[in-house]
């Protein structure tokens, strides 16, 4: 008897029908193209490899209590697809395909209590897939390059994913093999063209937040409005297995809102000058609702030198249901604020809903003098606020709020934080594309390149390509801008395929 089984998009087929026979063809289906030759033959035009189809032929039988009509619609339910789905063949453990059923499953009456069937799956790609990654981390640096001698075991092109981690200042990230090149960055971006750079001034990223609640001024922060009383504590909540800030008690007083703050001083750079009109300013935030009927906010401010608001952003949950706001704010000019930009979300754990849920949550904010740049989801928007031309930033500061007595938002995070200002002035170093300690993540499998959680697909040099790694050995040389002062480390992986 065959014991075969599949599981089809994460349902065990086996518990509807019983595998017969799995047929797969070798390769795939070969499209050709020929004219005909002046004197003998053809001529070749075209070769066109094309998807794979997978024949499986299989049993149904009416067994506890299930009929067969029921069984075959409970099927009919698995296998109504719009897109490939991943597929799992017992006899292939360590494999799988991306595959939907392609047309009609017809079934022939062996008596009333059982019948036989055979389906079809198309593999759109024509590969099965190696279940783990490959992984290489160990290349060989000469000169501006490292170069990495790879093994696809696999009988077609590879898809990579290669993740760079700058160990100091880079512009520029270039990928090149047999089957072309990637460039990201500026192959020409220079580091001592002129005499300013950009500096990280502090950094509480990751467990290094916890370090930024101890050095941080509780409750003073300058937001932009003052209908909140700052007497709540900001303590560390440790969930998923990671420190967050986040609000332990919300205090109260006479303002309709209650909340705690947190306030960094920017520190002077490296020249000495404090105070910047050119910020940097990145963080990851969680904002993920437990109930509908949950309330709060996270507002991000920076203030100048006067201690006056100068703009910022707040993410806030006011009112019943599931509808969020994600807003930008900017000063007056009067001592109050402009509303500049509002966007809403839904603060749920889906990623097509709320782009806060807590795998993801990065975001960054730029300014240069009176150009404010806000990213929000997968893309940025830039603002010009003349309200703020020439006041020089002086400190960060987050909140943490409750509206009242009201249910608070069940994870309402700050997991990390950092500040760079940018053009520092009397240093022979630029601001650079790639900061040290920014990881650049080029994935060829999804056509993306993600710096720091953030994706950058306009950092791609125009007539570069995404590279596939070919079967067998092969050398892959990664490349970085010649002026870096410590290469990079790279990881590269890949899932090996087969026709």
């Amino acid at each position: 008897m065959n014991n075969d089984t599949i599981i089809f998009n994460g349902f065990d087929l086996s518990k509807v029908i019983r595998i017969i026979e799995i047929i797969r063809p070798v390769g795939n289906e070969r499209s050709i193209t020929t004219n005909n030759a002046p004197r003998l033959g053809v001529n070749l035009q075209e070769v066109r490899t094309g998807p794979k189809i997978i024949k499986v032929k299989f049993a149904m039988q009416f067994s506890d209590g299930v009929s067969l009509e029921q069984a075959k619609h409970t099927l009919a339910g698995v296998f109504k697809t719009n897109e490939a789905v991943k597929i799992t063949i017992s006899d292939e453990p360590d494999k799988y395909y991306m595959g939907l059923i392609s047309g009609s499953v017809n079934m022939d009456n062996v008596t009333r209590w059982f019948q036989k069937g055979e389906l079809e799956i198309l593999i759109p790609d024509g590969v099965a897939h190696s279940s783990t990654y490959r992984r290489f981390e160990n290349g060989t640096a000469s000169g501006d390059k490292i170069t990495f001698d790879l093994i696809n075991n696999g009988n077609d092109d590879a898809v990579p994913v290669i993740t760079v981690k700058n160990n100091s200042e880079n512009g520029y990230i270039g990928l090149v093999n047999v089957n072309g090149a990637l460039e990201v960055g500026d192959r020409e971006e220079a580091d001592t063209e002129q005499y300013r750079r950009s500096e990280v001034l502090f950094d509480y990223r990751d467990s290094k937040i916890t370090t930024g609640l101890s050095q941080a001024q509780k409750n003073v922060a300058v937001l932009n409005d003052t209908s909140q009383n700052l007497k709540g504590t900001v303590g560390i909540d440790n969930a998923w297995g990671r420190p967050h800030l986040a609000l332990t008690s919300r205090g109260s007083g006479p303002q309709p809102n209650n909340a705690g703050s947190l306030s960094w001083t920017i520190p002077a750079d490296s020249s000495g000058a404090t105070g910047s009109l050119n910020d940097y300013i990145w963080w990851r935030q969680v904002f993920w609702l437990g109930a509908a009927n949950e309330f709060g906010f996270i507002k991000l401010t920076v203030s100048d030198d006067q201690g006056q608001f100068l703009y910022g952003v707040e993410t806030f949950k006011r009112y019943n249901g599931l509808g969020c706001e994600y807003n930008f704010m900017a000063s007056n000019g009067r001592g109050g604020y402009n509303m500049v930009k509002q966007w809403s979300f839904t603060g749920t754990h889906w990623d097509y809903h709320n782009p806060f849920n807590e795998p993801r949550g990065w975001s960054d904010i730029k300014r240069n003098d009176d150009q404010v740049t806000v990213f929000w989801w997968g893309g940025y928007n830039t603002f010009t606020i003349p309200e703020i031309k020439g006041r020089k930033s002086a400190k960060i500061h987050v909140a943490f709020g409750a509206l009242g007595n009201k249910p608070l938002v069940t994870h309402m995070y700050l997991d990390s934080i950092y500040y760079q200002k940018d053009f520092v002035s009397a240093t022979r170093d630029v601001p650079n594309r790639y900061p040290m300690g920014s990881n650049v993540i080029l994935d060829c499998e999804n056509d993306t390149v993600i710096v720091d959680g953030i994706e950058r697909v306009m950092d791609i040099v125009h007539g570069s390509n995404f590279i596939t790694i070919p079967p067998g050995n092969s050398k892959l040389e990664v490349y970085c801008s010649s002026w870096a002062r410590v290469k990079p480390s790279v990881k590269v992986e890949f899932r090996e395929r087969y026709l």
